[in-house]
């Protein structure tokens, strides 16, 4: 899990961000919310042009070195601050496996270009590379025999060891780390389908459907969502479709349904592929979202103990303590990232209404 991440002079973020999962309190209710110690399940609310999008896309940006997963978002047209372009990008990254403390920070003066990599266990350096000198330590036990200077210059100098050490041990904090990465989803349907990591073949929403068997199973979830359609299929003449069954016509679902209801097929998609997800942050999830839907999925996610996520919103009905916790709800404004919880002089119960105390400028 992620325990702590931070960024600077990323976007529209000169001065460093911080967020921090371990960053909890002794509330009883929603313990559900947290795990291992950490929180497992945030809210993230801001103004608009607050840059909730621009973190996303930076707590995203490590799977464009250690991973092959899709990288290509609009997001990243304009990626250093504009202001500060002769200054470095810093990343850190602070993992919690199996109790063990796992940190990856670098830096960068572009898109690609890496300057520096460092990678810690439990506060100790076991591994650092300075791209402009090619000076390096290396104490990763598993790996002392890589050599280098055999490395695409292209390919992190991590990720160059990692793909080319023929074992590691499962507990390695390298191994738990790269696989960790490689589940990281970042995802909105704004524009369609927009999404960073896992699979860059993410393929057809349609054909997902139909050949994994999920018609079903997706009528299903829209039932319970409120949507009523009586699914089908429909042969067209290159592929088959999802359709929708009337009294005396059939249609693409993709041509019927609501703005809202192509978002939830898309959800239901990322939900349940085969791969497995590790940590999503989901952008403006409840966009397209009726507030009692957006409730519903809030409540499917929470449930997801398999995953570590974030969500942004600027829905204040969704602040219920019947749903979240107060250090789990974050708000991003002016470059600084603060807990409900520590945006209050008050002592916040179960009974206290979040969306009162939003709307009433408590938190500001």
């Amino acid at each position: 899990m992620i325990k702590r991440f931070s960024v600077r002079n990323f976007k529209n973020f000169h001065n460093e961000v911080v967020l921090d999962f371990s960053n909890k309190r002794d509330y009883e209710f929603n313990t559900n919310l947290l795990k291992n110690g950490l929180i497992n399940k945030m809210l993230m609310y801001g103004p608009n042009n607050s840059g909730k999008s621009n973190f996303g896309a930076a707590m995203m940006d490590i799977t464009t070195h250690l991973t092959d997963n899709r990288r290509d978002n609009p997001l990243y047209a304009y990626y250093i601050n504009g202001d500060y372009i002769d200054e470095e990008i810093f990343f850190s990254y602070e993992f919690l496996f199996d109790n063990q403390i796992v940190t990856y920070r670098y830096s960068k003066d572009s898109k690609r270009k890496l300057l520096n990599e460092e990678l810690q266990f439990n506060e100790e350096v076991i591994f650092k590379y300075n791209y402009k000198t090619g000076k390096f330590s290396n104490d990763i036990s598993e790996a002392k025999h890589i050599n280098l200077t055999q490395r695409n210059t292209e390919v992190s100098a991590l990720k160059f060891i990692f793909n080319n050490t023929l074992y590691w041990p499962d507990h390695s904090p390298v191994k738990q780390l790269f696989a960790f990465v490689q589940n990281m989803l970042w995802f909105r349907s704004l524009r369609s389908n927009e999404f960073m990591g896992q699979d860059p073949n993410a393929g057809d929403l349609h054909e997902f459907i139909i050949k994994n068997e999920l018609l079903n199973e997706f009528e299903n979830f829209l039932r319970a969502l409120g949507q009523s359609y009586s699914l089908c299929t429909i042969s067209e003449s290159d592929r088959t479709v999802i359709g929708v069954k009337y009294k005396n016509a059939t249609a693409r679902f993709d041509f019927v349904a609501s703005t809202g209801t192509l978002s939830l097929w898309l959800f239901f998609f990322w939900m349940n592929r085969k791969e497995p997800i590790s940590f999503v942050f989901l952008d403006e999830f409840d966009a397209f979202y009726h507030y009692e839907v957006a409730t519903n999925i809030l409540r499917y996610i929470n449930k997801r103990i398999d995953f570590q996520s974030v969500l942004t919103t600027h829905t204040t009905l969704l602040l219920d303590n019947e749903l979240v916790r107060p250090d789990c709800c974050v708000i991003l404004d002016k470059g600084k990232i603060r807990s409900l919880a520590d945006s209050t002089k008050k002592t916040i119960r179960i009974g206290h209404n979040l969306e009162k105390m939003m709307l009433g400028g408590e938190f500001e």
